[in-house]
């Protein structure tokens, strides 16, 4: 009995050590993003994954999981098992105002990620219908006050950069504006076109091309300088408004327990896949800045903005019925 015991240990262990030995990735990687395609989250997500495989010899197959204002995917990502292979790409509402607004659904959900690096920061553009009468920010609050509650403004979602960036606006400037949440960027960009909102506040990525199909009129940039998609743009400091210099970000998130030595690789190569020229120029075309942060300093950048918009939330009374 101890022989062939010993004799299926060894033949075990022939079989199983090369498995075990096997480099990390040897097969495909899923990367979940929470909202629908096409939006500024989608557009980097693809991108990136397009570079990532490339340089990890491993397709990065995108996978949309819309919903709840991205809790579905990090509720199903929290569950994954936490080998590399199933990853999130994270952003500014997710992980900081969902908390908040969806205790129940996103609390533990966050607890269960592990970042792996800070991707991009994107600043935001306010715009407004092309058929405006107000071709400057400034002029849009004087127009906004002039019609107490009369004007809409919308967004992506409840709780998502767009939003909050509106009510920072509003608690800045006291102008009274109404919100209208659609499911997704694209849409409220529709209803901007139609005159439907009067206002929206989104990812430079994502307005742009409003913006130069002549659908919409931009009047401010939430960068601390002005974009090079957008350089005639001014910003939000340079209008009177340094408080409301916003971005919104994204980084990738794997689930807690991922070995470390996995971490490290997906980091190392998101370093390097932002230092790449051909990605770097075409996302600052887009309006987006490669923005790499290590899981230390991401941890930490996190912790601010989730004391940041935590301030607004509460002053703003958002609430999510």
């Amino acid at each position: 009995m101890k022989l062939l015991m010993a004799s299926i240990s060894s033949a075990f262990t022939l079989v199983a050590a090369p498995a075990l030995g096997q480099p990390y990735p040897d097969k495909p990687i899923t990367l979940i993003v929470g909202f629908p395609p096409g939006g500024g989250v989608d557009m980097v997500a693809r991108q990136l994954a397009d570079r990532l495989g490339q340089q990890l010899k491993q397709q990065v197959i995108v996978e949309n999981r819309a919903g709840a204002a991205g809790n579905i995917a990090m509720e199903y990502i929290s569950h994954a098992r936490p080998d590399g292979y199933v990853l999130l790409m994270g952003n500014v509402g997710m992980l900081t105002a969902n908390p908040l607004l969806y205790p129940k659904q996103a609390a533990d959900a966050v607890k269960k990620l592990m970042p792996v690096a800070r991707l991009v920061v994107t600043p935001l553009l306010a715009a407004v219908p092309s058929k405006a009468p107000a071709s400057n920010i400034k002029q849009f609050i004087e127009l906004a006050k002039s019609k107490p509650n009369a004007m809409f403004f919308g967004s992506g979602g409840s709780g998502n950069i767009n939003h909050l960036a509106v009510e920072l606006l509003k608690i800045q400037t006291g102008i009274p504006l109404t919100h209208v949440p659609y499911k997704g960027s694209a849409p409220s960009l529709t209803a901007l076109a139609a005159n439907e909102v009067q206002l929206v506040v989104d990812g430079v990525n994502v307005v742009l091309p409003q913006v130069t199909g002549g659908r919409a009129r931009a009047l401010a940039i939430t960068g601390e300088k002005r974009t090079p998609a957008l350089p005639e743009v001014p910003t939000m400091k340079e209008a009177g408004y340094p408080d409301l210099t916003i971005y919104g970000w994204q980084g990738l998130f794997a689930p807690a327990g991922t070995p470390q030595s996995v971490i490290n690789t997906l980091t190392r190569e998101v370093d390097k896949a932002l230092a790449n020229p051909d990605l770097a120029s075409r996302f600052v075309k887009q309006g987006t800045d490669p923005a790499y942060q290590n899981p230390e300093e991401f941890q930490k950048y996190i912790a601010s903005e989730q004391a940041r918009w935590a301030k607004v939330i509460r002053k703003a009374n958002i609430k999510i019925e």
